[in-house]
C-alpha cells in the first residue's frame, strides 16, 4: 500500500517522555549564597534571642499587670509588657528573615532537579511542584536564567520554556514515520518526545 500524501494525513498528537536529560549548568553564585546563609544565621540567631528574652519578659510582667504585686508601680509592668512584646515581635521577625536564604535554597534546589526532569516547562508547573505562587516560580526561574545556571528557551506560541540544545535538536526530527514511510505532522516535536503515525498508528521516538 502506498504512502499517503502529507496532506491526507491530520496532525498527529505528540506525548511527552522523560528519554533526554539535559546538562543543568552548575551555579557560579556560590559565594553569594554561603554569605546569604551566613547572615541568615546570624539573624535566626539574634531573633531567637530576642523572642527568649522577649517571652521571659512577658513572663515577669503579665502576673504583674494582672495582680499588682504590694509597693510596685503598675505603669513600669506596663511599660515591661509592651517591651516584652516588641522584644517578641522583632525576634520572630529576625527569625523568619534569617530563614529566608536557607528557603530559598533548597527551593532553589528543588527547581534545578525540576528542570532537569523536564523537557518542556511552564511556570504553572514549576509553582505547583514548589508550591509557591506563579509569581515567585516565575522569579526564582528567571534567576536561574540570569545566573546562567539553566539554559532556556522560551516558545511564547505555547508558553513553555524548553531547554536550548533541545529545541537546536528538535529542527531534525523525522518527518516520515520509520514503519510505512508516511508524512508525519510533527512540528512540535521535540527529541526524546514519541510522535504517533495517524495512518498506521505506530508510535516512535523522534531523534
Amino acid at each position: 500500500m502506498n504512502a499517503p500524501g502529507r496532506h491526507d494525513v491530520p496532525s498527529s498528537p505528540v506525548s511527552p517522555v522523560s528519554s533526554l536529560r539535559p546538562t543543568v549548568r552548575p551555579s557560579g553564585a556560590g559565594g553569594f549564597v554561603w554569605l546569604q546563609k551566613s547572615l541568615g544565621a546570624v539573624a535566626a540567631t539574634a531573633g531567637c534571642g530576642l523572642m527568649v528574652f522577649g517571652l521571659l519578659g512577658l513572663g515577669v510582667s503579665v502576673p504583674e499587670v494582672v495582680s499588682p504585686s504590694p509597693g510596685s508601680k503598675y505603669s513600669t509592668w506596663v511599660f515591661g509588657l509592651v517591651s516584652s512584646l516588641v522584644f517578641v515581635g522583632l525576634g520572630r521577625f529576625l527569625w523568619k528573615k534569617g530563614l529566608s536564604p536557607f528557603r530559598l535554597a533548597r527551593q532553589r534546589e528543588q527547581l534545578l532537579g525540576f528542570v532537569r526532569a523536564q523537557l518542556r516547562l511552564r511556570v504553572t508547573d514549576a509553582a505547583a511542584h514548589l508550591q509557591v505562587s506563579e509569581a515567585e516560580a516565575e522569579a526564582q526561574l528567571s534567576l536561574l536564567l540570569a545566573r546562567h545556571e539553566v539554559d532556556l528557551v522560551f516558545l511564547p506560541e505555547t508558553r513553555e520554556y524548553v531547554h536550548r540544545e533541545v529545541h537546536e535538536r528538535g529542527r531534525t526530527v523525522a518527518w516520515t514515520c520509520p514503519s510505512c514511510d508516511a508524512p508525519v505532522s510533527a512540528e512540535r516535536a521535540l527529541p526524546g518526545e514519541k510522535v504517533v503515525c495517524s495512518y498506521c498508528q505506530s508510535p516512535f521516538l523522534v531523534a
